[in-house]
């Protein structure tokens, strides 16, 4: 009898602190956008291709007033135009400042920004529990706002697995397509990750969704943020580089040079057919960097603390594998959106 006393109040306890989301919900939503790209895929050459023009949709969330907003990089990296909704119906454009796609992150500046939307902190994710309670917010399936909640299934801090982040939040919320880019809060409405990608069979949610962690998107977006030359970039480890029978321990893919952009401009070329490697999409075709500066490619923590030191007006020199070919590109380093410092609420206690 004692022990069914106790169960009957633990279950009220649940349903409270679920409902107690209501209130969170109000407050953050307005933080979160939907964030609409312009594509334009050209597959093949001047011979024989193949061009594609849409729109995609997924969702990012606003951390900073001056119109900063954090998406994920797949969201945005092929993007022609990005155009960002906000809770009110206005819109605007926005421009990447800088992207990882390592960590599948990218920090978008907003042309406008609504009076009176607040920006929501960044929790230390070197905290979370699981069995902890949090919710996405996001734009599954084109409905923009839509709230799930779930748990914390399990913090994740292992190695890269093929071509998707090692260190991620795994948790049972409910994403589908068109959450990517979105907030993953806690009860408290701090935002714990930004919503990356999930495992599915049926390509819905099957509650093994992952959001990389807030500290991860403190770190590289605004405190050691790389240098945006308009490339999408993939590491590529050693288990991929024998596949393709290419000869390093490692190399850094170029999938997309963005046109017109520094990148481009130094003649640095991207993919031009896309195809699955482990589970994951990837742009084949383009240049291999096998050395960034001084750095052998494979050597990814020293070329990430060297590219977050280079100023505007630098130069990066690459050497890439081209058709079989070491080549040597040198590309002009733009100025840079001055990125600000979140407040103290993002800092770890």
């Amino acid at each position: 009898m004692r022990a069914m006393f106790v169960l009957l109040l633990a279950v009220p306890a649940v349903a409270q602190e679920r409902r107690g989301l209501d209130a969170v919900f109000e407050k953050v939503d307005p933080a979160v956008v939907v964030v609409r790209v312009g594509l334009r895929h050209l597959e093949g050459d001047e011979t024989a291709f193949r061009l594609e023009v849409g729109v995609g949709t997924g969702s990012g969330v606003l951390l900073h007033e001056g119109g900063f907003v954090v998406t994920a990089a797949h969201v945005v990296e092929q993007a022609e135009m990005i155009e960002l909704e906000y809770k009110d119906g206005s819109k605007t454009e926005a421009h990447v400042v800088t992207l990882s796609r390592t960590e599948d992150l990218a920090l978008l500046k907003a042309e406008k920004v609504p009076k009176g939307v607040v920006a929501p902190p960044l929790a230390d994710s070197d905290k979370l529990k699981v069995g902890q309670l949090v919710f996405a917010v996001g734009t599954p399936q084109n409905f923009p706002h839509t709230l799930s909640a779930g748990v914390i299934s399990s913090v994740r801090n292992e190695p890269a697995k093929g071509l998707t982040p090692g260190h991620v939040i795994q948790t049972d919320a409910a994403m589908n397509p068109g959450n990517s880019g979105g907030p993953l809060f806690n009860d408290r409405g701090e935002v714990v990750g930004i919503a990356s990608f999930i495992f599915s069979k049926s390509g819905g949610s099957e509650g093994l969704g992952f959001a990389i962690p807030s500290n991860v998107v403190k770190r590289r977006m605004f405190e050691k943020p790389l240098p945006y030359l308009g490339l999408s970039l993939r590491i590529l480890p050693q288990p991929v580089m024998e596949l393709f029978n290419w000869p390093y321990p490692g190399a850094i893919l170029v999938e997309q040079v963005r046109s017109g952009s520094p990148a481009a401009q130094a003649g640095l070329r991207g993919g031009v057919v896309d195809a699955d490697v482990g589970g994951s999409k990837v742009r084949l075709g383009g240049d291999l960097i096998v050395k960034v500066g001084p750095f052998d490619a494979w050597k990814t923590e020293e070329i990430g603390t060297y590219l977050a030191g280079v100023k505007a007006g630098d130069t990066l020199d690459y050497r890439v594998l081209r058709k079989g070919e070491l080549v040597e590109v040198s590309v002009a380093v733009p100025p840079r959106e001055p990125i600000p410092t979140l407040g103290a609420a993002a800092k770890k206690k």
